[in-house]
C-alpha cells in the first residue's frame, strides 16, 4: 500500500470520566432490519452523553423525520465539541477488541486516504471493498455529513500480513502502552479498550503497513 494512502490520526476521544459504556454504541450500519435493537440501545443510553446522539442509525433511514433527526445530529455534535466531552489525542491507537465468547481481535487505527479508494467492482485500487457497496445508502450518507463538525467512520480495513509484522508487534508491547481507554460494551457486546504506540513502535508499525 503506498505511503500516501495513510497516516497518523487526529483523533477525538470521550472523556475518561464518562460513562464509556453507554458512551459506546455499534455501528450506525448494523441491525438494519432490526429496529427493536435500537430502541433497545437508545433505553440503555438515556440521557448520558453518547455516540448514539452522533450517529443516524440505518434502520431509520426510510423515516419520515429523517430532517429532524439530522438536524438533532449536528446539533449533538456542535454542543459535545464545544462542552469539553471530548479529548484530543494525536496518533495510532491500537484497538483491542474482546467478544463476549472470549476471542480478542486487534487493529490499528488510521486515517485513509479516500483519494485511493475505489468500491465499483473489480477495481484494483489501494483501498477496496470486500463486499458489496449499497449505493442507495450514499447519499443519506452525505445528507447526514453536509454541515457536520464530526465525522464517526465505521470502517474496518482488512491487510494481508501473513507474517505478522503490523499489528502483533504492537499488541507483544500492550503491557507498556498508554492506556486511552477500557470498556465493557452494552447488550452483551463484549469489551474494547484503546492504548497509543509510542513513536517508535508507531514509526515501526506504519513502516511494516508500507512494506
Amino acid at each position: 500500500m503506498p505511503a500516501s494512502s495513510f497516516r497518523p490520526p487526529h483523533l477525538l476521544l470521550p472523556r475518561a470520566d464518562l460513562d464509556l459504556q453507554r458512551w459506546s454504541v455499534i455501528a450506525c450500519d448494523q441491525y438494519t432490519s432490526d429496529p427493536g435493537y435500537w430502541q433497545q440501545v437508545e433505553q440503555a443510553v438515556g440521557d448520558a452523553p453518547s455516540a448514539l446522539r452522533l450517529i443516524y442509525p440505518e434502520v431509520f433511514l426510510a423515516s419520515a423525520d429523517k430532517p429532524e433527526r439530522i438536524a438533532a445530529i449536528q446539533t449533538a455534535m456542535r454542543r459535545y465539541a464545544a462542552s469539553g466531552l471530548l479529548r484530543p489525542h494525536a496518533g495510532t491507537v491500537l484497538v483491542e477488541r474482546t467478544l463476549a465468547d472470549g476471542r480478542v481481535r486487534r487493529g490499528l487505527m488510521l486515517e485513509l486516504d479516500l483519494e485511493q479508494y475505489d468500491y465499483t467492482p473489480g477495481s484494483t485500487s489501494a483501498i477496496r471493498p470486500t463486499e458489496g457497496t449499497i449505493v442507495e445508502r450514499i447519499a443519506p450518507r452525505l445528507e447526514v455529513r453536509r454541515d457536520a463538525e464530526l465525522e464517526l467512520p465505521h470502517i474496518l480495513v482488512l491487510i494481508d500480513d501473513p507474517a505478522r509484522t503490523v499489528i502483533e508487534p504492537l499488541a507483544a508491547e500492550r503491557d507498556r502502552l498508554a492506556p486511552l481507554y477500557d470498556t465493557a460494551l452494552m447488550l452483551g457486546g463484549g469489551c474494547v479498550a484503546g492504548f497509543a504506540p509510542d513513536a517508535g513502535l508507531q514509526a515501526q508499525a506504519l513502516a511494516a503497513l508500507q512494506a
